[in-house]
């Protein structure tokens, strides 16, 4: 067991038994604290009364669906990391959760190894600047993680928030996704998806919306830049 592992407390909503038995013996060898949840109506009580360090929902579950657990999370701002089971390998289904505001996905089967990598390296909150960024119409506050894109507030998600002051502490300069997966993520290690892709596709909407159009630049093959 990692000294960082114990106490941490995670959501597993995952409604067959065995493989939540399999998943709560793993993670409690681990350290964590785990409060399994079979249907989304047991998921959504627990999120209502439970602040969770991280979340793993699978998707296919009695009741609805582990998307309803993540948009009720989202829509009352809490940013817990969250990451998505799924069975569904096609990548426009891949990406459904991305936009809904899931931090990550793993498909199944999966090794319980890179499970554990890929949730620890999301509770890996690394330590960030406090005092504020202007990159042309945009204000980056990284102390009360706020946005404002000439004068507007912007409404980001955590995982946006720290693409966009990844970005802008870069400004003007090339930042790999590789770069981006370890400052933003944690990951020391491809991932092998499009997650931040689609994150960056996300922002770049926000922005957009907010009249910072074209404020993020693609880099092709390489990554993005943030400004001339």
């Amino acid at each position: 067991m990692r000294a960082e592992d114990a106490g941490v407390h995670i959501l597993l909503l995952e409604d067959d038994s065995q493989t939540a038995d399999a998943l709560r013996a793993g993670f409690t060898r681990s350290g964590f604290d785990v409060t399994w949840a079979a249907s989304c109506a047991e998921a959504l009580r627990s999120v209502a009364t439970t602040r969770f360090d991280a979340v793993i929902l699978d998707l296919m579950v009695p009741g609805g669906s582990g998307y309803d657990v993540l948009e009720e999370l989202r829509a009352r701002g809490d940013d817990v990391p969250v990451l998505i089971l799924t069975a569904r390998d096609q990548v426009p289904e891949r990406v459904e959760g991305l936009e809904r505001g899931a931090d990550d996905y793993l498909v199944k089967p999966f090794a319980f190894a890179e499970l554990m990598a890929r949730l620890r390296a999301l509770l890996r909150r690394p330590t960030r600047r406090v005092d504020s960024l202007r990159v042309d119409a945009l204000d980056i506050d990284p102390l009360h993680r706020r946005v404002t894109a000439h004068g507007r507030h912007v409404d980001l998600t955590r995982v946006e928030f720290d693409i966009l002051l990844a970005l802008a502490e870069q400004h003007g300069s090339t930042v790999t996704r590789r770069d981006l997966l370890a400052t933003v993520w944690g990951y020391r290690f491809e991932p092998g998806t499009n997650v931040v892709d689609v994150h960056v596709a996300r922002l770049r909407r926000k922005l957009e919306s907010a009249g910072a159009a074209d404020t993020i630049r693609t880099v092709r093959g390489i990554g993005y830049a943030l400004g001339e």
